[in-house]
């Protein structure tokens, strides 16, 4: 019985495994895509947000062998970019094409701008303790397994600026009681501000039926 148990446990990871992978082999080329089209058109000023979860379930389509939801943001990577001075947006998803749209929150970039030589050198720290209360000079580092994850890429005429960072290194502490003593370090960063704003956007566009579908893919 044990053993079946064990296989049964061994086949459902290596199958969504797989499945993501087939995923984001196919999210990240469309990605590609839509921003060589981009800078065909002489645009300089992009922006990549992604928010997504390792390892969450999700739907597959045994008929077409793709996953397809168009509801799981999981699936989705937001493209922002300049255009006469106006900020546009649009979702990429492996279900359907959808139409740009201007927004108007867009202080994101004043915030990068602003900022850009010390948000290159920023760094998303551990979540990270003191074991022992009276012994400061040795720390532990905690890692979690399918913590959402936060990411957005600055493409600023060619030059390209990557940020990440799971949700459990900007927690104060764990569910043990354990304090993250990067916990201030990692929500001071303006790449996390940066990263609020872009998810507060995206979050409030899907929430509104913003993004209008233009065909399924």
């Amino acid at each position: 019985m044990t053993k079946r148990i064990i296989f049964s446990f061994l086949f459902c990871v290596t199958f969504i495994g797989n499945a993501q992978s087939n995923s984001e082999i196919k999210i990240d080329s469309l990605v590609s895509n839509y921003i060589k089209k981009l800078q065909s058109q002489k645009i300089d000023t992009i922006c990549i947000y992604e928010s997504y979860c390792v390892g969450c379930r999700m739907l597959f389509d045994s008929n077409s062998n793709e996953i397809c939801d168009d509801n799981q943001r999981n699936q989705s990577i937001y493209i922002f970019w300049k255009r006469n001075k106006k900020t546009y947006l649009t979702k990429i998803s492996t279900c359907s094409e959808y139409s740009e749209v201007n927004i108007l929150q867009d202080d994101f970039w004043e915030i990068y701008f602003s900022n850009q030589n010390i948000i290159k050198k920023e760094k998303f720290k551990q979540f990270e303790y003191f074991p022992y209360k009276n012994f400061k000079e040795v720390k532990c580092a905690l890692l979690i397994d399918h913590s959402p994850v936060q990411n957005f890429k600055m493409i600023i005429k060619g030059s390209m600026i990557k940020k990440e960072f799971n949700s459990f290194q900007m927690k104060e502490q764990n569910d043990d009681g354990i304090v993250n003593i990067n916990y201030k370090h990692n929500n001071r960063l303006k790449s996390n501000l940066i990263m609020d704003i872009l998810e507060k956007t995206v979050s409030e566009a899907e929430k509104n039926n913003t993004f209008k579908k233009i065909k399924s893919r």
